[in-house]
């Protein structure tokens, strides 16, 4: 059976550090050398406004929005995992969130939906949900979310493009660009940048405060217009796809015609504090194991083995994630008593420090180029 595992240092580790992925099956073992960058210190509470009032409001919609969503007869089964393609039949239940179930793999621990809306239910819900969109488009926070979030997802980007080219990328394209935040920090360092985003409210709110047009095409029908980019970026686009391969697939024809090419995705990871805290309290979730938000999520493994189907080589790996966060506010759900949330931001993002270096962290960004 197929299965991977690490080798890496039983001493302490530093911010930046590297192991070995080793994926196993019953004709080869292949080694691969991963840049570790674990951290990314932003205090998320200094984020956020009006933060009580918004997780009371988001819960009440969040849980009865997806037990009706996952109460409907014409869901459809998942007969086989989204990475590996081995049948479900074979899987586990791991959790159940608002009537959604979620199921592991044997191979790589993939964990996604036993059965989903439909795919055109999926796509309503992402255009048209505006609860979803305001999430990533408050417009009096643009600036300030642009600045702790795109501009060091950015930093970032131009450090493991470095090491690995020895040059800054000429063209970057962001698939699923939300609000277009991580477009603007490239323009603004002067880097082309292009993005894709079929949300309508996204692409306006893109254009009224950046003054932007984002692409609202399918990601599938425009790769003639992008082939040659040197870098496609997914900030969190894959967990929401019944398809991911096939999204890296078509990135795969865009970035392999450069002689530069890579591709970054941010995704969840189930491996994580965050997932421990909300399979505990699973009537109070959110963000992260949510059964609209986050289809699927990933372990390392899985995350590995999707990008060497789609023909890339993992290279780096950023463990940074939210889990003290997300376990504060599970708390403050508990007890109705928010204050150990809303008044220990700097502990939060320091105490966070320990979990992504222990890469206990809900959050994975992965790097990979063309594995020609």
């Amino acid at each position: 059976m197929l299965y991977w595992n690490r080798k890496s240092s039983l001493s302490l580790r530093n911010q930046r550090d590297t192991e070995i992925w080793i994926r196993n099956d019953e004709e080869k073992s292949s080694e691969f050398e991963i840049d570790l960058y674990l951290g990314k210190k932003t205090n998320l509470v200094a984020l956020k406004k009006n933060l009580i009032d918004t997780i009371k409001k988001q819960l009440e919609y969040y849980r009865s929005s997806r037990e009706e969503l996952y109460s409907a007869p014409e869901m459809e089964l998942v007969e086989s995992c989204p990475i590996t393609g081995i049948s479900t039949e074979k899987t586990k239940l791991v959790s159940t969130i608002y009537n959604a179930e979620y199921v592991q793999t044997p191979d790589t621990g993939h964990v996604y939906l036993r059965k989903r809306p439909t795919e055109n239910a999926i796509s309503d819900f992402y255009l048209n949900n505006v609860t979803y969109s305001a999430t990533y488009t408050n417009k009096e926070a643009a600036e300030f979310r642009l600045n702790s979030i795109a501009v060091p997802w950015l930093e970032w980007v131009k450090e493991v493009y470095f090491k690995q080219y020895g040059e800054m990328p000429k063209r970057i394209l962001d698939v699923g660009s939300g609000a277009g935040h991580f477009v603007e920090a490239c323009r603004r360092d002067g880097i082309r940048a292009d993005g894709i985003e079929l949300s309508e409210s996204s692409r306006e709110f893109a254009r009224e405060v950046w003054g932007f047009e984002l692409d609202g095409r399918n990601f599938f029908d425009v790769v003639q217009d992008y082939k040659g980019y040197d870098l496609v970026t997914f900030w969190g686009l894959l967990e929401h796809t019944p398809f991911p391969g096939k999204i890296l697939d078509t990135a795969y024809e865009i970035v392999s015609e450069s002689s530069k090419g890579m591709i970054i995705s941010k995704i969840p990871r189930w491996n994580s504090l965050s997932s421990a805290a909300q399979r505990l309290n699973s009537n109070t979730i959110i963000r992260h194991i949510d059964p609209m938000g986050h289809i699927m999520l990933f372990t390392d493994a899985s995350a590995a083995e999707l990008y060497l189907r789609s023909k890339f080589k993992p290279t780096a790996a950023w463990y940074y994630g939210m889990d003290i966060y997300e376990t504060f506010m599970q708390l403050g759900n508990q007890t109705g008593l928010y204050k150990v949330l809303t008044e220990t931001g700097d502990f939060q993002m320091n105490l966070q420090q320990f979990i992504d270096e222990e890469k206990f962290s809900d959050g994975l960004t992965l790097v990979g180029i063309p594995n020609k």
